[in-house]
């Protein structure tokens, strides 16, 4: 860790050396119909790839508010040279904001990440949009049991008082 921390982050001098930023619109497509080879890893991988253990509980939450009711993950992106994946997140914070995450494998294995989030930079871990990413598309979306990971709706079990008969 000590010494990633006095690291640049290549991959995102990569992207602003080569103007990547400026994908068309024609180009994004539905992550599941991207064609990337990501390598299939445990939680225990991830929580070494990106530092921790608090970043990959909220991965699955962060993951759900971008599942759609089929089950899908609906984040769009791009794979640029057949190695560097591109995604389109949607802010939580601000509703006209969106971020790029980008994420370079390389020999079956997360070689570097990027995001245009405020933390997005950092070598050491990553923000909360590439874990959430790493997290669907390394272990996610390879597991046979998919229980519903988001939050519970408490009003479907609710009945109108009107309705009810003593």
């Amino acid at each position: 860790m000590l010494y990633l921390s006095g690291q640049n982050n290549d991959l995102q001098q990569f992207i602003s050396d080569n103007d990547i930023e400026k994908i068309t619109k024609a180009s994004w497509k539905p992550m599941d119909e991207l064609d990337i080879n990501c390598p299939i890893m445990t939680e225990d991988e991830l929580r070494c790839l990106i530092f921790g253990v608090y970043t990959v509980k909220l991965a699955a939450s962060y993951t759900q508010e971008h599942m759609s009711s089929d089950g899908i993950y609906s984040i769009h992106g791009y794979v640029h040279n057949m190695s560097l994946l591109c995604l389109k997140f949607q802010s939580r914070h601000v509703s006209r904001k969106q971020y790029l995450s980008y994420i370079r494998f390389k020999e079956g294995s997360v070689d570097a990440w990027f995001c245009s989030c405020p933390v997005g930079a950092r070598v050491v871990g990553t923000c909360a949009h590439v874990t959430s990413a790493l997290w669907y598309l390394c272990f996610r979306r390879h597991q046979t049991d998919q229980p519903s990971d988001g939050p519970r709706n408490w009003a479907a079990d609710i009945s109108d008082a009107a309705n009810v008969s003593y």
